[in-house]
């Protein structure tokens, strides 16, 4: 239930896009932006049972930094303030560089043996495993623009969604909060710097191993334009 409060909450934003449209104080925007995504390492477990034998695997996944593209449409100016609300997409490949293995047998509850190990990402690909990359985020973002009488204006904002990674069973809800600062160089045209952290919510993936929750950060440039 929890995960469809996100879809409901964008279908409700789109569906008062003509309502907001209609009064003169509201500017329609949208944005175009490009980041360096910073991914914290990722624990995960999984559990074999086989006749009295149990396997218990840890495992701790290193990612490399990577490039996000995104895309944003809202409103600006609502209520004849700061507040401003838009949708969001951003994808970028979560590039593996390395598994830290920690396996321990048991029988019967009686510990047998401990084995650890470091394995790459070119070693899984090798032997043949799919390693799924590919990060697609939607999400429904409100921000509050501060006036500061210049062309500079500041900005918090908060926003929820969904995460959709490869090879994950379902999508995950994703909760989000930004600062950062746009510079208008004209009355429609701005640009600037945001930085962003996002919270996902532990997937399972197909082969059955449970994540814990996932948390990236981001640092990047917005250009947008208000019509």
């Amino acid at each position: 239930m929890f995960r469809l409060i996100p879809i409901i909450a964008i279908a409700g934003v789109l569906s008062s896009v003509p309502a907001f449209a209609q009064d003169r104080q509201l500017q329609p925007y949208i944005e175009g932006q490009i980041s360096r995504v910073f991914i914290d390492d990722v624990d995960a477990n999984t559990t074999t049972q086989v006749g009295g034998f149990n396997a218990a695997v840890d495992l701790t996944g290193e990612y490399e930094d990577a490039t996000a593209l995104g895309a944003e449409i809202g409103i600006a100016g609502i209520g004849g303030s700061g507040l401003r609300m838009g949708l969001g997409y951003t994808t970028f490949d979560a590039e593996l560089e390395a598994i830290d293995v920690s396996a321990a047998i048991s029988f019967g509850g009686v510990a047998l043996a401990t084995v650890a190990d470091r394995v790459t990402a070119d070693q899984l690909r090798n032997a043949g495993a799919d390693i799924g990359e590919k990060v697609k985020a939607y999400s429904i973002n409100a921000y509050y623009d501060v006036d500061m009488s210049t062309a500079i204006r500041p900005y918090i904002g908060l926003g929820v969604g969904l995460a959709d990674i490869e090879n994950m069973e379902d999508k995950e809800v994703m909760l989000s909060g930004y600062v950062g600062a746009n510079y208008s160089f004209t009355e429609n045209f701005y640009a600037g710097l945001r930085a962003s952290i996002h919270h996902i919510e532990g997937p399972e993936d197909e082969a059955g191993i449970l994540y814990d929750d996932i948390r990236t950060y981001a640092l990047g440039l917005v250009v947008g334009f208000k019509f």
